[in-house]
């Protein structure tokens, strides 16, 4: 009986050391974006092909939207590792066609992206002590 309970708590435990994988983002797979092209496609047709960006960037005078994807694998406690990850930007010109495409993937032009080290620095208020342990008490929030 002692070895019977010990087994069940042995499976118990390592049922929950099985990896999952989390997937993020816009899919892909269930798209038509290989139906978007250059100088024809406008932007209420892309909305409707590949629906809401992921993010839109209008920094430059053409306007861009990001649709991006991430596969990651969790294991335990360890650092999640990505397993694939999809950037689709599609740039706009002032016509509102579609300018430019291009596809972005972990395992080519990734490596060569250049990130921008500044930051906008934020003044946010700090919570005290009592507060970060009672401000949940009676607050109910859905999932």
């Amino acid at each position: 009986m002692k070895n019977l309970f010990l087994g069940i708590i042995f499976l118990i435990t390592m049922s929950s050391c099985v990896s999952r994988l989390d997937k993020h983002g816009y899919m892909f797979d269930l798209s038509d974006h290989d139906l978007l092209q250059e100088g024809i496609t406008t932007k209420e047709r892309v909305l409707k092909i590949m629906g809401s960006p992921t993010a839109i960037s209008d920094f430059d005078q053409d306007s861009a939207w990001i649709y991006y994807s991430e596969d990651v694998n969790r294991f335990l406690f360890f650092n999640p590792k990505i397993i694939a990850r999809n950037i689709l930007v599609v740039k706009f010109n002032a016509k509102e066609t579609v300018k430019e495409l291009k596809k972005i993937d972990l395992r080519n032009e990734e490596k060569n992206l250049e990130f921008v080290s500044d930051y906008t620095a934020v003044d946010s208020h700090k919570v005290g002590f009592f507060k970060s342990i009672f401000s949940n008490v009676g607050q109910i929030k859905p999932q």
